[in-house]
């Protein structure tokens, strides 16, 4: 049996049906069966598989885009794999049928619905600015059958547009149906370019909104500034959870080579402090160990002197008796810090020398006894 996928707007989901009976190819615009009547759509793949029809998706309406809120839905029960197993209870269910291949006037009504959209865009863009709601118009969607018109909206509270569904209704004489979306869902739906240069993800090849969190930016280590990490419709980028599975598997590997790293750093730097310290601590030992070979070398020439500068005999040295007038020289020499020269036997004693202040001050004293004597003669003089 050959399946076909078939996808009924750009950039909406695949759904596959049975072509028993019907021969398509990849590109051709087919009359399918949906639950709201019969869909317009266009194959974009085919595939051949064995035995019966195996459980499959119910299409939705044509008109019906997949949005944010009715993703998970859509994904687990309109759209299963043809190798999935029935549900618990159920023997069997048979894929939708594709009707026929669009024919000229098929595709001719396609497009007068297309001119309806547009028509019935302006008029509703035009009631919404005279009632003035706040809701922001999107898209409108006509089923092929042109008997439903879908108007998509976007507002960030709830609207009462019930005078405007009656007004809709009374000019188009259609089924109105009104669907509040939110940003991400107007981003697909408008489209645009996202910050890499190319066209938005959501509007381009995704199907579903996957859920994004910050903890996706902060393990892949972004910069976590809004503008870089937000898309145009102001959410976090549905490109943060492509690579953030792999991310999170390396992570761990890596945070236990970082922890390996770190550890490894730490030692060695420990190991260079210690080897620092055991170095200071040889240099300060052997320092201090010169240190005291130098005094100890001091000490002993000063002893060599000692001993060279006392009596030659082996005796006791002889007292000397000391005049009175050496003995004021030596305190005084004792007093100024000086040590007063030792006068060998036999050697007569050299005159005691002045100290300079000393000196100073008798020559002072001299200066103010002349003064004196000068001032007391022009005195007597002068009477």
């Amino acid at each position: 049996m050959k399946i076909a996928g078939v996808r009924f707007k750009e950039n909406w989901k695949v759904y596959d049906f049975d072509t028993t009976g019907v021969e398509v190819s990849v590109g051709d615009k087919v009359i399918v069966e949906s639950d709201r009547g019969p869909g317009f759509a266009r194959v974009v793949r085919l595939k051949q598989v064995e035995g019966p029809a195996a459980p499959l998706s119910e299409p939705q309406e044509a008109t019906a885009p997949v949005l944010e809120e009715e993703a998970l839905e859509v994904e687990e029960k309109e759209v299963v794999s043809p190798d999935a197993p029935l549900p618990a209870g159920q023997t069997e269910r048979t894929l939708r049928k594709i009707v026929r291949k669009a024919t000229e006037e098929d595709i001719k009504k396609e497009e007068k619905n297309r001119e309806h959209e547009a028509e019935a865009f302006k008029a509703c863009q035009d009631l919404i600015t005279e009632r003035e709601l706040p809701m922001k118009l999107i898209r409108v969607e006509y089923s092929f059958d042109a008997s439903r018109a879908v108007f998509f909206f976007f507002s960030e509270s709830r609207v009462d547009f019930r005078e405007l569904v009656k007004e809709l209704a009374y000019t188009f004489k259609v089924r109105i149906e009104m669907r509040q979306i939110g940003v991400r869902d107007v981003a697909r739906l408008v489209g645009g370019y996202g910050p890499c240069g190319r066209d938005l993800c959501c509007s381009s090849f995704l199907k579903n909104f996957e859920p994004v969190s910050i903890r996706m930016a902060k393990k892949q280590e972004m910069v976590l500034n809004p503008a870089k990490i937000s898309g145009v419709c102001g959410r976090l980028l549905c490109c943060l959870s492509y690579e953030y599975a792999f991310y999170d598997d390396i992570k761990k590997d890596i945070a236990g080579l970082r922890d390996a790293a770190i550890r490894e750093k730490r030692e060695g730097e420990e190991r260079r402090i210690t080897e620092e310290q055991r170095e200071a601590e040889a240099r300060r030992v052997s320092e201090e160990k010169k240190r005291q070979e130098e005094r100890k070398q001091r000490e002993d020439s000063r002893r060599e002197k000692q001993k060279d500068a006392g009596p030659k005999g082996g005796g006791r040295p002889e007292k000397r008796t000391v005049a009175p007038q050496d003995k004021k020289g030596q305190a005084h020499a004792g007093r100024s810090g000086e040590r007063a020269p030792q006068v060998k036997q036999g050697e007569q004693q050299p005159q005691q020398q002045k100290p300079a202040q000393q000196q100073q001050d008798e020559k002072g004293a001299q200066g103010k006894r002349k003064r004196r004597f000068w001032r007391r003669k022009r005195k007597k003089q002068g009477e």
